[in-house]
């Protein structure tokens, strides 16, 4: 697959390679406080009217069909780049080919999710779990481990926890849940005020984020907050793939939701061949589009 990305993109890159070494100077400050909150001053020029096509990708869990449907339906929509906002791996049957399929896009960024963050720190020396969901966590901990290298598995949990720039002159922030926290959730249905913790500058126009598994664009406080939704195992009730396209042009911004279908019959069979353990979690995620990992699940009496 050729995605052709434009010459503008070379330009988000050098500013990309600035904005890691703040970044970098936030994970020393995140590893003395417990505080998430980062502000990095916005420098935005116009880009004379250059048309920016973005692609918003996010928490494909290790389904890499749905993520190989969504890639074919990129190439109908030909972005100038593609961001991915956290969570590739972890609950789905084959993480080591989201990880090649998602590098192979060559995207503008890759930021760590909630589960990605576990990589190189979990589970910490004489933990057990104590609860149903953190039994499913470690048991798909050890089903990753297992299929994915110890390269992959450093350079997963110490990807960037944000993107903070200008796209053509829009103040543009992206996260896996918040500017504050990689675990916060903030539903479509939230208020103006909840919605608005998400950023971490008020220049901020537009803000991306993943994690909650429910797509929605929402306009409030003066910018627009995106969803993109999941790729993997969608939470809204609709059990396609979801992803966004945001076309930027000087400071007009449009957004697509789009959903995909795909094989979830071919998913399913791989995790069952595979044998990934809490297959029948996945396997409800995947026909219902809701979340499952609340439920016990109750003892088989032969």
């Amino acid at each position: 697959m050729h995605i052709w990305f434009s010459m503008y993109l070379c330009d988000l890159r050098c500013k990309l390679r600035i904005q890691t070494t703040y970044l970098a100077m936030q994970e020393q400050l995140e590893s003395k406080s417990n505080s998430f909150y980062f502000i990095i001053p916005f420098t935005c020029s116009s880009s004379g009217g250059i048309f920016v096509r973005l692609a918003v990708i996010s928490d494909t869990h290790g389904n890499a069909t749905a993520l190989e449907a969504v890639v074919h339906d990129l190439k109908g929509q030909s972005p100038d780049a593609i961001a991915f906002l956290g969570d590739m791996v972890m609950r789905g049957p084959q993480p080591s080919e989201c990880i090649e399929l998602i590098q192979s896009l060559n995207p503008l960024t890759v930021i760590r999710g909630n589960y990605d963050n576990l990589f190189t720190r979990f589970p910490k020396k004489d933990w057990v779990p104590t609860s149903h969901k953190e039994e499913l966590v470690l048991r798909a901990f050890e089903y990753d481990c297992a299929r994915i290298s110890a390269e992959d598995q450093i350079w997963l949990g110490n990807l960037p926890i944000g993107f903070h720039d200008c796209l053509d002159g829009v103040p543009t922030e992206m996260y896996h849940a918040s500017s504050k926290s990689l675990v916060d959730i903030v539903y479509p249905w939230a208020t103006l005020d909840e919605l608005d913790t998400l950023h971490a500058d008020e220049q901020t126009k537009l803000l991306l984020y993943g994690h909650i598994h429910h797509a929605h664009a929402r306009q409030g406080k003066g910018r627009l907050v995106v969803n993109c939704g999941s790729v993997g195992t969608p939470f809204d009730g609709d059990n396609r793939a979801s992803y966004a396209i945001v076309d930027l042009n000087k400071q007009d911004i449009a957004v697509q939701l789009r959903r995909v279908t795909y094989d979830i019959e071919k998913a399913i069979t791989i995790a069952k061949e595979r044998n990934m353990p809490d297959v029948e979690y996945f396997e409800i995620a995947l026909r219902t589009a809701q979340y499952p990992y609340t439920q016990v699940k109750q003892p088989v009496n032969n």
